[in-house]
């Protein structure tokens, strides 16, 4: 079998389908044993919060790397704001968004946009 490396920028939080279709596309992935790379930015940085409603998944989803698949999760430090996030999840910035656009074999980003940039 091929592996290959998907990045998901997420830029949405539990409330769109099309992040909860995201997630549940990382969980296959990763059961396949492909490597994911999440990057999130906007409301979707809530998605990795310690005290998120989906906390739980975010970190079963981290724990599959225990199991031979490889996650990583970014999150856009400046919408962190200090507060908690589930273990395993990283505090970056465009660099690493930057990174797993270039490493990556597909780059999907469901909802689209850049509510981070603001304006036009």
């Amino acid at each position: 079998m091929v592996t290959r490396s998907v990045a998901l920028v997420l830029s949405t939080a539990t409330s769109a389908a099309a992040t909860a279709t995201a997630l549940r596309l990382a969980d296959r992935l990763l059961a396949r044993g492909h490597r994911v790379m999440i990057f999130a930015h906007g409301t979707a940085v809530e998605l990795a919060l310690a005290d998120s409603p989906i906390a739980t998944a975010v970190a079963a989803l981290l724990r599959r790397g225990v199991h031979g698949a490889t996650l990583d999760w970014v999150v856009e430090a400046g919408a962190v704001g200090g507060r908690p996030t589930v273990d395993g999840v990283v505090a970056g910035d465009d660099a690493d968004l930057w990174s797993f656009v270039r490493e990556a074999d597909v780059v999907l980003a469901p909802g689209g946009g850049q509510p981070w940039r603001g304006g036009s």
